[in-house]
């Protein structure tokens, strides 16, 4: 029998009954919904097994996409495959249906959840741009009730998160893209699919006679975090995506992450193609 076998595998009827047994510290379980990471961690040792797992897979209270005004309501165990295929992220939060569809194959979009994703919390998570861009909140819930925690906030350092051990991650609230405004993501690994990025960026942008009104950038793979460029933004803001801004906002991007080198890249290579893919974003924008 493997350490992965010797697991108590928890399988609760409820949301009410999932947050019950995590209240209790004799039954609690480390929350399982795709396995798509998790698995392959405790294959590897490099995470250890814990006593018992949680399996919210099928919870009902997990799952679904929605409108909800200028929000958009995602489901925990909403999985990479319905982010790709939603004909409603598609439209409202384009950057993210593209990442979904860079997260290793058919089989893994089909089983790795959002919350798995961002609760994972490694820096080169597909999803993290793009949901940054989206200035949305993590909604978390336990006995004590829920609390919604800003995207920003919820990553507070490498492959650590914002989350109690006795709650779960519940659903996503993201703002939907604005009318005139237009976003894209852009993940660079070393082939085409089935690849850890090397560097991840995504944008938001609304331009308004030809300048930046607004924009959001946000990058992984160059830090412990995915992380936005809050001084780039802002000093974009007014400013039109002509030649003298592109040749600029190269440099400002480089200079404003913290990359490192790894097996995947050097810090050189990620800080040059990280201003490069911003520069190209800003020149495919197109008139309002």
């Amino acid at each position: 029998m493997t350490s992965i076998e010797a697991s108590i595998l928890l399988t609760p009827r409820s949301l009410a009954e999932a947050l019950a047994w995590q209240a209790d510290p004799a039954t609690r379980g480390l929350p399982l919904a795709g396995g798509t990471d998790l698995m392959v961690q405790w294959e590897a040792a490099a995470r250890p097994v814990p006593p018992r797992v949680l399996d919210v897979k099928s919870l009902p209270e997990l799952r679904g996409l929605r409108e909800a005004g200028d929000r958009i309501v995602i489901g925990a165990a909403v999985t990479h495959g319905e982010l790709r295929r939603s004909a409603l992220i598609q439209r409202r939060l384009p950057a993210l249906a593209a990442a979904a569809a860079t997260v290793g194959g058919t089989q893994i979009q089909a089983l790795g959840t959002i919350a798995g994703n961002v609760a994972n919390a490694s820096p080169a998570g597909d999803l993290a741009p793009a949901l940054l861009v989206a200035e949305g909140d993590v909604v978390v819930a336990s006995l004590r009730g829920e609390r919604a925690i800003p995207l920003r906030a919820f990553w507070t350092g490498y492959r650590k998160i914002d989350l109690q051990p006795d709650e779960l991650i519940v659903r996503f609230e993201l703002n939907a893209l604005p009318a005139g405004a237009q976003e894209d993501f852009r993940k660079l690994g070393p082939r085409a699919a089935q690849a850890i990025s090397k560097v991840m960026v995504a944008h938001r942008t609304r331009l308004v006679d030809g300048r930046i009104a607004e924009i959001a950038l946000a990058l992984g793979s160059v830090g412990p975090t995915a992380v936005r460029l809050p001084a780039v933004e802002a000093w974009l803001v007014g400013r039109a995506p002509d030649a003298g801004t592109l040749h600029d906002v190269e440099q400002r991007v480089a200079a404003a992450i913290q990359p490192i080198d790894d097996i995947r890249s050097t810090a050189d290579y990620r800080r040059w193609v990280s201003g490069r893919l911003v520069r190209g974003f800003l020149e495919a924008l197109r008139p309002a």
